[in-house]
């Protein structure tokens, strides 16, 4: 249900974006449901 988003987000962080600073928690929950609530058609219900 989620559980692993943020913690996948920063290991895919990691590899990706060396040397960036990651988003917070906080931040990381405050963009995906920002992003499915900006394309509502991806989401099932």
């Amino acid at each position: 249900m989620g559980d692993n988003h943020y913690q996948r987000y920063l290991e895919h962080h990691a590899r990706v974006h060396d040397g960036g600073t990651p988003m917070t928690e906080r931040e990381y929950w405050r963009h995906r449901h920002a992003q499915a609530d900006a394309a509502p058609g991806v989401r099932c219900c």
